[in-house]
């Protein structure tokens, strides 16, 4: 009896012993494998920046320095043709010595409000669409003598001196990807031209309520105008512009990023200070109770739900002291416990900072009050990345770091010169992509100096019309979605934290589930994965050729694979050599690629 109840003894001691061994385990990071990803980071060596592989230009854009109009919407579309693979020719109309000559040019982007100084060019123009040509009207033009004599072959029945008010933007549901819905503008304003159509006009955008066409075309001889009569030519509505574009010709191919990320900026951390009010109004509960026990298993239930891997960036102190002292946290437990679910979801770390002071030195002028410091020298600097990646890389062995995200996405031009030339490790900046007071805006490419540059498109749950319309138009322009959110947004009422988690949580899941319902075939990426992404596309050159019975694409700079919007506006595909083809919406359709030679067979429906 007494050795049956020491092995009882003995099997409840071994139990609780495993037991405390795996958590253990789980704490100090010893269960973790980094995933395998799909698509790893090329080395800065391998990296070419891509140039268009002919010289001459296929596409004449007109523009008027004269006018601010004009300046703005140029700044927009020479962005927007480059990250399409366009090669263009500008022309101010303010100091234009000779006639314009249309000849050997694919297409024409009228960038004019006022078109009266065209005069009879005017109708050379409609003669060039006449013969085959592609004119987009890529802003709302005034109602002048000239535009009205030119009217009517743009499908113009009668128009009036005054604008519009266009408040909403809603297109036919299988004209763009992520149509379901209404976008609202903010700031609405008389904008778009009065207009009425005729039957002719195909029309792919208006307002709500159907009265005010926003973008149309209009078959004109062999050619064809299209006009965009959408005013808000701005950074976040480049999609728009791009999707118009992509209406002349038969065929419209250009390369996207075709991925998907999302950022948990400061986590892990410590727990941050704070007024936690709305926690303690809705849950009774402390901010680190909150985390631990509702914020946290919430966002991991996320991420299984919708095999999202978040990717997390750490924030080893909030002291903020920037002149060199540095010490080290040694309270890890809820670093490794955090990080390691993060990770063994198939998630990734990368770098927020030390501290969250921004990588600006004293020369550095902030446009706002963020209640900052700046650093006193580029060594102070340097001394804080290096504990930084110390305090990581000790917490996480197994695993890369790549990524850098800057502190509210502010960074100097001295802060990124020093990640790029004493951190070779961190291989990408992830900052923001709007620009905004101080922060740095970024594009999606690869600098000259090898540095992939990843911006978020959006942030927090709250998600306002401004970040859905501009979420709706990078799915259009570029095929990605970034989004970051921190932990302490329910601490800030300037982030939502008055509406509460649920509230919160809420929105979030329904933007998720808005984004994989209008692109399911999106890739899920991590920060890492994501500068693969971009840096497939940004490397890519392109050179297209297009006859009655196929398309032809000839790549160079292609790494392994890359992806390729198309949309078939005559016709359709069958066969496809060299890729496949993946059906999104209407006429759009996915290219996949991993050959840099490919053709698309036409059909005649």
């Amino acid at each position: 009896m007494k050795k049956y109840r020491f092995r009882a003894v003995l099997r409840v001691f071994f139990g609780f012993f495993m037991l405390f061994c795996l958590l253990f385990a789980e704490r100090r990071g010893i269960r973790y494998s980094p995933p395998k990803t799909g698509e790893a980071l090329a080395s800065r060596e391998d990296t070419r920046l891509h140039k268009p592989l002919k010289e001459e230009a296929e596409c004449l854009v007109i523009v008027d320095s004269a006018s601010d109009s004009s300046r703005v919407a140029e700044e927009q579309y020479m962005q927007i043709l480059q990250d399409m693979r366009v090669t263009y020719q500008l022309q101010d109309i303010e100091n234009m010595q000779t006639s314009l000559s249309f000849d050997g040019f694919r297409s024409v982007v009228l960038l004019l409000s006022d078109v009266e100084p065209l005069g009879d060019q005017l109708l050379t123009l409609c003669d060039y669409v006449a013969e085959g040509g592609q004119v987009l009207f890529g802003i709302p033009v005034g109602k002048t003598t000239a535009f009205s004599t030119i009217q009517s072959r743009l499908g113009i029945l009668e128009s009036g001196h005054d604008y519009q008010l266009v408040s909403d933007f809603k297109v036919q549901q299988d004209f763009m990807l992520g149509g379901d819905r209404v976008y609202t503008i903010e700031d609405p304003y008389e904008s778009s031209m009065n207009v009425g159509l005729d039957e002719k006009c195909r029309v792919y955008a208006t307002t709500a309520d159907d009265r005010v066409p926003l973008i149309w075309e209009r078959d004109y001889g062999a050619g064809r105008f299209v006009v965009c009569n959408f005013a808000y030519c701005v950074k976040a509505t480049r999609g728009i512009y791009a999707a118009a574009y992509s209406l002349l010709g038969d065929i419209s191919v250009y390369p996207v990023i075709n991925a998907s990320s999302f950022y948990l900026d400061d986590w892990p951390s410590p727990v941050p200070s704070g007024d936690g009010q709305y926690i303690r109004r809705d849950y009774q509960m402390d901010v680190k109770t909150f985390y631990s026990q509702v914020w946290w298993p919430d966002i991991a239930a996320i991420s299984e739900k919708y095999d999202i891997p978040f990717t997390g960036l750490i924030i080893e102190s909030y002291d903020d002291n920037t002149d060199g002292d540095f010490p080290e946290n040694t309270v890890v437990s809820d670093y490794t416990y955090y990080g390691n679910m993060l990770l063994d979801e198939g998630g990734e770390l990368g770098y927020h900072g030390y501290n969250h002071q921004p990588l600006c030195g004293s020369d550095f002028h902030y446009e706002e009050d963020l209640g900052y410091h700046t650093w006193p020298s580029t060594n102070a600097m340097a001394k804080s990345i290096t504990e930084l990646q110390r305090f990581s890389e000790g917490l996480f062995p197994n695993t890369k770091l790549q990524v850098y995200v800057p502190p509210s996405n502010v960074l100097s031009s001295e802060g990124r010169s020093l990640l790029v030339q004493s951190f070779p490790d961190i291989r990408a900046i992830a900052s923001c992509y709007l620009p905004s007071g101080s922060a740095y805006a970024q594009e999606f490419e690869v600098a000259e100096d090898g540095m992939v540059e990843t911006p978020r498109i959006i942030s927090s749950c709250v998600l306002d019309d401004y970040m859905r319309l501009t979420a709706f138009s990078e799915l259009n322009m570029h095929l990605v979605n970034s989004h970051f959110m921190h932990p302490d947004d329910l601490l800030d009422i300037d982030r939502g934290a008055d509406l509460g988690w649920e509230t919160l949580k809420g929105r979030l899941t329904e933007y998720i589930e808005w984004l994989y319902r209008a692109v399911p075939v999106l890739r899920h990426e991590t920060g890492s994965g994501m500068a693969a992404a971009v840096q497939r596309f940004s490397c890519l050159s392109v050179e297209r050729s297009v006859t009655e019975d196929q398309v032809k694409l000839y790549l160079e700079g292609l790494t392994d694979d890359d992806y390729f919007l198309v949309r078939v506006n005559k016709g359709g595909l069958s066969e496809v050599e060299g890729g496949s083809l993946q059906h999104l919406t209407g006429n759009l359709y996915l290219l996949h690629t991993t050959d840099s030679r490919v053709t698309m067979h036409r059909t005649e429906s």
